[in-house]
């Protein structure tokens, strides 16, 4: 298993760096975190990608292991290194390759999945990754800020300078960038929901049981509430189902009770039970 996760930090690593050199730097689509800081240093100071990333990476560890559980800081030293190491070695590589793209939108695009692909690898094994994430989760423990707005934030001031350094179409093109790296980090951190949860009240308990045992052949927990208006006794039938059967529960249930109140969830993963 250990194995197993070094492998897919490596290729998360590895993607990062990839995305960062062939659809960021040539573009000077400032995209997010110490990669995008990197190309604005290299602009303005003419000051090499790789040493910001590097400097900014250590700098920010050291921080966190004043702040942090030096434990979780710890551990993600080699990935803060290793990061710098591949945007290096891969900007060599793909100097013997023609990967330039006509269009910036498509580099933006493209850039956002394949960056956060690569973050999302790392972060959902629980490793730190350029830095800025470390500030984020400092910020989150002593004053009690949301992470993603702390990140959202500070990507965005970063975004910003790089608007006002390279024109307002290049910021258009970073904030693009920005939210599918979002999204699909997010995708590739919690998974594709293969399943929904649904929370019914109904005065049909019985019927939807066996509607839901039965013909769908899903099993389902009741559980007792009680109305905060009316304080009346209530049913709350929960049952999680695969994504193919929504509208199998869906249409029955209204079938059975048109008054019931439901409620449907994403789940992500299920587990356990039958």
């Amino acid at each position: 298993m250990k194995y197993k996760k070094a492998l897919w930090l490596i290729l998360g690593t590895l993607i990062l760096a990839l995305s960062f050199n062939i659809f960021f730097v040539p573009y000077n689509i400032v995209c997010s975190g110490i990669g995008g800081v990197a190309i604005l240093f290299k602009y303005l100071f003419n000051l090499d990608e790789v040493i910001t990333i590097t400097m900014l990476g250590v700098m920010f560890w050291l921080i966190g292991m004043i702040f942090l559980d030096k434990k979780d800081i710890f551990k993600s030293l080699w990935i803060i290194l290793l990061f710098p190491a591949f945007v290096y070695l891969t900007r060599l590589a793909i100097d013997y390759v023609d990967l330039s793209i006509d269009s910036n939108l498509l580099a933006c695009v493209a850039g956002g999945i394949s960056f956060g692909f690569g973050f999302g690898l790392i972060a959902r094994e629980g490793y730190f990754v350029t830095g800025f994430d470390i500030i984020t989760k400092i910020l989150d423990n002593y004053f009690k800020m949301h992470s993603m707005v702390i990140l959202c934030i500070i990507n965005f001031i970063i975004i910003f300078i790089s608007g006002y350094i390279f024109g307002f179409e290049m910021f258009i093109y970073a904030v693009i960038a920005f939210v599918i790296y979002l999204m699909v980090t997010d995708k590739v951190i919690l998974g594709i929901d293969h399943n929904k949860s649904f929370y019914i009240i109904t005065n049909k308990q019985d019927e939807m049981k066996k509607f839901i045992l039965e013909e769908l052949g899903h099993g389902v927990t009741i559980l007792k509430g009680r109305g905060a208006y009316s304080n009346e006794k209530k049913y709350i039938l929960f049952v999680s189902i695969p994504t193919r059967d929504y509208y199998k529960l869906r249409d029955g249930m209204k079938r059975i009770d048109k008054e019931a109140f439901f409620v449907v969830s994403s789940a992500y993963e299920v587990g356990g039970g039958k």
